[in-house]
């Protein structure tokens, strides 16, 4: 190696960066095409925090010898630091295509899979770091992580148990640890774990944040909400922090504090823009303005939030609600005094309104406390001939109790922690007296025959009608029970916004939602439910023995008036 060289790498790696730079550009005056000359400057600009001169040296570098591994490896890491993913995933194979036996490029290039999405290949990737080098205990942190973002929870946990055997205050791997035991239902070790990394890196916000949704979710809300604030008292502005500590908040019933941090919910990296950026409604329905509405978020969000029309339904504001347009002839027979539009691609023109709010907003307005919910009895109004039509249909003049039922939630998140198998049904679809009828979207088919075949019991279907597009449909088919038993998921809005009789299955953990608030049989927000409580996390073995022992006492009762 050149000596000028050689004193800039000693330099530069005592941290005399001004000398190993000066030393560096010597070398590259007399020899532009070093091409470890070029690679060292790259290393020099990044450490001085000038990471587009880092990047083009490197490349500088490579252009001239492309299997220097080591600057495919660094600038891999420059670019994924300037959100290049796919430069940065590049970079990093083209590192271990050079040099096969770089364990940690291995575990990076994981770890920049699992963050484009590419879990199987992360997984790929980081088992070979682990291949190769069985004591790189952040390699074994890594491969937890791209296990846990795979659903392999139980292979996460061992991952991380290796990672701490070799390294026990590696923070990081106490954090995958907790994720993973979180993921198994395991809340009570998954907080021990999130505790003991925010002990060991008491100024990362993330670690207090994690903290923080797993005692959420643990149903400790008090210490919860202490430990997000911590996140935020570090990191102001994250967004996912602000966004569980709405969720705790409102849970918790501290509705003010729990609206005004919901607010940041169009600052998340999942959430779209917002629709309308024009006057913001100031919360006064006193005045005679020309009022925007829009719906946002889920079909379920759109009817859990249509509840707050009532309050302004009679104001002397003239209110236009933009809606999906599978509510928009539901909502238009509900509430007459409104103006009722479907939400298009094209936005209503600005210039025909005074303000605007999202739905979802007008809580911080509208439910400031467990007592400015109203005793509703149903603010939707169905098709009244059409939900006649389907009872005669199913039910002619038996008298038999009709049951509608839905089991499963779609959410891409947490649906399957609020979805049930219809084999599990089992004893609530052999209680006598009761018929019942398939209120779940999708195709259920398969599993309404294999539930026939090996129980006996059979669900009735409409095959005319589709759940999921109908949503006028679903409303008077819902209209035409004598009780709705559902997960967590849109029919059971479509319920209890129509007033019915509903009984709601409720997981406990990350998949029950804020606005069922934990500990309770009843529901603010419809009045006509009651809440069956998972009892025992992740089996919902004792909920639907409870459910069938109801609906026997509910089928034999009085009737209640429709």
């Amino acid at each position: 190696m050149d000596p000028l060289l050689q004193q800039a790498e000693i330099s530069r790696k005592a941290g005399d960066l001004a000398r190993a730079e000066v030393l560096c550009r010597q070398v590259l005056e007399r020899e532009p095409r070093n091409a470890r000359a070029w690679f060292n400057l790259g290393a020099i600009q990044a450490a001085q925090g000038d990471a587009a001169g880092g990047i083009e040296s490197y490349r500088h570098a490579l252009e001239l010898d492309a299997g220097l591994a080591e600057a495919w490896s660094n600038l891999g890491e420059l670019l994924g630091a300037a959100d290049d993913k796919a430069g940065e995933i590049d970079a990093y194979r083209r590192a271990v295509g050079a040099n096969p036996q770089l364990a940690p490029v291995w575990s990076n290039l994981g770890n920049a899979l699992l963050e484009a999405g590419r879990a199987g290949e992360a997984l790929a990737a980081c088992r070979r770091a682990t291949d190769l080098d069985p004591d790189f205990a952040a390699g074994w942190n890594n491969l937890g992580n791209a296990l846990h973002a795979s659903g392999k929870d139980e292979e996460s946990v061992a991952a991380c148990e290796r990672a701490l055997k070799l390294a026990p205050e590696l923070a990081e791997a106490w954090s995958t640890l907790g994720a993973a035991l979180h993921g198994l239902g395991r809340l009570e070790e998954a907080v021990g774990a999130h505790r003991r990394a925010a002990a060991i890196q008491p100024e990362v916000a993330h670690h207090p944040f994690n903290l923080g949704v797993a005692l959420r979710h643990a149903g400790r809300y008090a210490e919860a909400i202490a430990h997000l604030r911590r996140a935020l008292a570090l990191d102001p502005g994250h967004a996912q922090a602000h966004w569980d500590l709405a969720f705790t908040l409102l849970a918790a019933g501290r509705f003010p504090e729990g609206w005004e941090q919901y607010e940041w919910r169009w600052h998340r990296s999942s959430a779209g823009a917002r629709r309308y950026e024009f006057t913001a409604w100031d919360g006064d329905a006193s005045k005679p303005r020309r009022l925007l509405l829009w719906a946002e978020q889920g079909i379920g969000d759109h009817i859990l939030y249509g509840s707050l029309l009532t309050d302004l339904a009679s104001s002397p504001m003239r209110i236009t609600l933009e809606v999906e347009p599978r509510l928009v002839s539901l909502y238009q027979r509900s509430f007459p005094q409104l103006a009722v539009i479907p939400q298009r691609d094209s936005p209503a023109d600005p210039r025909d309104f005074d303000c605007q709010a999202p739905l979802g907003s007008l809580g911080r307005w509208l439910r400031t406390t467990f007592e400015s919910f109203p005793r509703h009895r149903g603010y939707l109004t169905p098709d009244v001939k059409r939900a006649e039509a389907y009872r005669s249909r199913l039910t002619g003049d038996t008298g038999v109790r009709l049951a509608g039922i839905a089991w499963k939630s779609a959410n891409p998140e947490f649906g399957a922690k609020k979805s049930q198998s219809l084999l599990d049904w089992g004893q609530v679809l052999k209680v006598p007296g009761a018929r019942f009828v398939d209120l779940q979207y999708g195709d259920t088919a398969g599993e309404r025959a294999e539930v026939e075949r090996q129980t006996g019991a059979r669900i009735d279907h409409l095959p005319d009608l589709d759940l999921r597009g109908d949503l006028e449909g679903l409303a008077a088919l819902c209209a035409a029970c004598d009780v709705v038993i559902t997960a967590s998921n849109v029919t059971a809005h479509v319920a209890g916004a129509l007033g019915r009789p509903v009984w709601l299955m409720a997981p406990q953990g990350g998949g029950r939602i804020w606005y069922w608030f934990a500990g309770r049989s009843d529901s603010p927000w419809y009045p006509s439910m009651r809440i069956f409580e998972q009892q025992v996390r992740g089996s919902w073995r004792e909920t639907l023995d409870a459910v069938a022992r109801e609906l026997a006492d509910f089928v034999t009762g009085p009737r209640a008036v429709s």
